[in-house]
């Protein structure tokens, strides 16, 4: 599922701005942002963006609950691809202390990355983090394709 940030102004857009794509399971968050937008500021974006079209949280493929919002943006880890262009090799955390300096463009993201985003689990020190993305195959986007392979 794809959406895209309704939080900034067509006014506040520049032909400057990358597209970036945070990326959870089978959902996908496009935001417009400049190259040298902190990744405070990103989050900060992401969280609105999620809680304004998932209030009741994100649904997975993984379980019947939905994954919760978080409050901070402190509780949001980020990723990229190990392998830009086989993303299912895994992803690598984005360690960022929150500097003002960190951006996407600080980091050598380029316009259209991937980003994978976690929310932290557990409390006292025993945080787990797992990046889970999801792709569409070519069986999901043309189910009637394989019907037609299978007669």
């Amino acid at each position: 599922m794809v959406r895209m940030s309704t939080h900034a102004k067509e006014d506040d857009i520049k032909a400057t701005a990358w597209t970036l794509r945070f990326k959870n399971g089978k959902h996908t968050i496009f935001l417009l942002a400049e190259p040298l937008t902190p990744f405070t500021a990103l989050k900060t974006e992401l969280l609105a963006t999620l809680r304004e079209r998932h209030p009741a949280g994100l649904s997975s493929s993984t379980s019947t609950e939905p994954l919760l919002i978080p409050d901070s943006i402190h509780e949001v880890l980020l990723g990229v691809p190990v392998d830009t262009y086989e993303p299912s090799k895994g992803w690598v955390e984005i360690t960022t202390d929150g500097s003002i300096k960190e951006s996407p463009k600080s980091l050598g993201l380029k316009d259209g990355s991937m980003i994978a985003f976690a929310f932290i689990e557990g409390k006292g020190g025993e945080e787990t983090v797992e990046f889970h993305v999801e792709f569409s195959s070519y069986e999901d986007q043309y189910p009637e394709d394989m019907v037609d392979d299978a007669a």
